[in-house]
């Protein structure tokens, strides 16, 4: 097959707009249209050669799949390795579970599967996970498990039909979930709503001569034109938000079909040529692995998504130069081994990535030996969230019920040591459950989860907390009542209206909030005055709808809180630090607010009560 260095130019333009988005979604909000072009580049490529060896009968299956792994696995396995390595001593052991499960399902080409199912509120926040990018890589993976059997199996008069029948039906089967079910996270890392991507660039190979003897030169030059404008245009428009893959993906598929097919273009043979994207498109699988595990750890390090001057020019720097050593020591050098010395290799690697694998965790503990009550929510779990067992009994609980209920999201987990140590002091108790994210009220949309699971678990805690209110009088709730969930505004009207008139609703205000992670930032528990220990405080206000219903309903109140009057020196008290993260109380930073608004919270929730 002739080398097309318009390809390369294309696989540049795909890589840069990755690269972009990765650096700042807020740059290119769509950019993330440049992974399918590669899936549309693969699936042209790769089925153009396995069809032409299959014609020419000289097609053997292990040296197809021989191929692939020289191909992707060197630079990949490096890639594990320095991940790991670099994690190691980057991470605080809080997060190092998290490391470790991504490393394996993405050596093992299971990283979108396991994706798919994540919704993990606590650990490290998706931008900060060096792994996320590889789901991609285990997507062209199992493609390629599938691909030879399917070109191999299907007869010549069928395949074009049959592909074309399958890229229709699957990508009505993605836009249906995504658009009608709500499953877009699940879509979007499945390799069934993405097989139409590559399946595109199929069937273009397919017609390519009869589609350039269709057209003149003159439209096929204006066609690539217009493709590349249409893709230009997709990544400034779509968004994470888009209902993507689905039908969203064809223009930026179809358009990087034509851009393919049409190689003597105007564009293809003058822009798509062009010396300096050539060499970007020639190192574009090194840059796509190398670019977001680097900026991964400086987030995860800074605990800030944005990147100064500075860093950004740090992260194109060491992106260039990480990725051209390993196109020219690891990728260069492994394409021309012999299946024994890959082998060989392989095996010499897959044990030190073992080793690092097994060892990560005691290195960690002995570099960053944190105490789980000030790194994590410990207070309350068992009847929060994924980690429910049932509901707990909090406050001064030698004495008779209450029947006061807290309810709401992780805002409310750390109500729970707030309330427990004024419960003991002012001799009150209380029953609670809570959840991650959704506050567990009825009414709040499918399309608002990310995921089965966390829709599956929020309908077992409401149904649990519905069942208290029963026997409650008084349902305390907090929430960060957060503008993403959209359908969260009725919900909470429909929960407002549900609840009887006799039992009084009591709105917590919320504590004060930072910008960032103080133990990341910190590296410690202890203030460590080396270290930029300048946060910006923030405190959530109600938004309009809350104050309204407020205003609307006599059995819903607000206990309101200056907590800027009672907390001086955030994130910190007496130098030990108070949050386990940006927007969460630690258990000691619970007692420590308890103790200072303890008299003003029960005098204020006394007049709620007896009023």
């Amino acid at each position: 097959m002739q080398f097309r260095y318009d390809i390369q130019g294309l696989r540049a333009i795909a890589v840069l707009l990755v690269f972009i988005f990765h650096l700042n979604s807020g740059y290119l909000s769509g950019g993330f249209v440049g992974v399918d072009i590669f899936f549309v580049i693969s699936g042209y490529l790769v089925s153009g050669i396995i069809l032409y060896k299959i014609k020419h009968s000289t097609f053997n299956f292990i040296d197809f799949y021989v191929g692939r792994i020289k191909r992707l696995i060197p630079v990949y396995a490096f890639f594990l390795l320095f991940v790991i390595t670099t994690g190691t001593l980057v991470y605080l052991n809080i997060d190092m579970n998290s490391l470790r499960m991504n490393l394996f399902w993405s050596s093992i080409f299971g990283s979108n599967q396991y994706l798919a199912t994540q919704d993990n509120y606590f650990g490290a926040k998706s931008s900060e996970n060096p792994f996320l990018h590889t789901w991609t890589l285990s997507i062209e993976m199992q493609f390629y498990l599938l691909l030879p059997i399917y070109l191999y199996i299907v007869k010549k008069e069928y395949l074009f039909k049959l592909t074309l029948f399958i890229i229709i039906m699957l990508t009505m089967y993605s836009y249906y979930n995504i658009h009608f079910l709500g499953n877009k996270q699940i879509i979007y890392f499945s390799l069934i709503a993405r097989i139409p991507e590559f399946l595109i660039g199929l069937i273009f190979g397919m017609k390519e001569t009869k589609i350039n003897n269709f057209f003149s030169e003159k439209i096929k030059s204006f066609i690539t034109i217009v493709s590349l404008i249409l893709i230009l245009i997709s990544s400034v428009v779509y968004s994470e938000n888009s209902e993507f893959p689905g039908l969203m993906m064809l223009v930026p598929c179809l358009a990087t079909g034509f851009l393919l097919i049409f190689k003597d273009g105007f564009l293809n043979a003058k822009i798509l040529t062009n010396k300096i994207l050539v060499h970007i498109g020639q190192i574009s699988y090194s840059i796509y692995l190398w670019h977001w595990a680097i900026m991964a750890f400086i987030r995860y390090y800074n605990s800030e998504y944005q990147f100064n001057i500075k860093e950004t020019i740090f992260i194109i720097i060491l992106t260039y130069v990480l990725s051209l050593t390993s196109y020219k020591f690891i990728e260069e050098k492994y394409k021309n081994l012999s299946k024994r010395n890959l082998f060989i290799n392989s095996c010499i690697l897959g044990i030190l990535l073992f080793v690092l694998f097994k060892y990560s965790n005691p290195v960690n503990e002995k570099l960053y030996n944190l105490s789980d009550n000030i790194t994590k929510p410990t207070f309350g779990i068992k009847s929060h969230a994924e980690t429910f067992t049932g509901l707990e009994f909090f406050g001064d609980i030698d004495k008779a019920n209450d029947s006061i209920l807290l309810i709401g999201d992780s805002h409310a987990l750390v109500y729970k040591g707030i309330l427990d140590e004024i419960g003991k002091n002012k001799r009150f108790n209380f029953l609670t459950v809570t959840n991650n994210v959704y506050p567990n009220i009825p009414g709040i949309n499918r399309k608002d989860f990310k995921s089965n699971s966390s829709y599956a678990n929020y309908l077992e805690l409401t149904e649990k907390a519905e069942n208290a209110i029963k026997k409650s009088k008084f349902i305390i709730i907090s929430s960060v009542w957060s503008d993403t969930i959209s359908s969260l505004p009725e919900a909470f009207k429909y929960f407002v209206n549900k609840v009887p008139k006799e039992k009084k609703i009591i709105i917590l205000s919320d504590f004060p909030i930072l910008d960032k992670n103080p133990v990341k930032v910190n590296r410690g528990i202890i203030r460590d005055n080396n270290k930029d220990n300048d946060y910006s405080i923030k405190i959530n206000s109600l938004p309009h709808y809350i104050t309204k219903l407020l205003k609307e309903n006599n059995n819903v109140y607000l206990l309101h809180i200056k907590y800027e009057d009672v907390i001086k020196d955030i994130p910190f008290n007496n130098d030990t630090i108070m949050y386990y993260d940006a927007g969460h109380l630690n258990y000691y930073g619970s007692k420590v607010v308890a103790s200072e608004i303890k008299d003003d919270f029960y005098k204020k929730l006394k007049t709620i009560v007896y009023e």
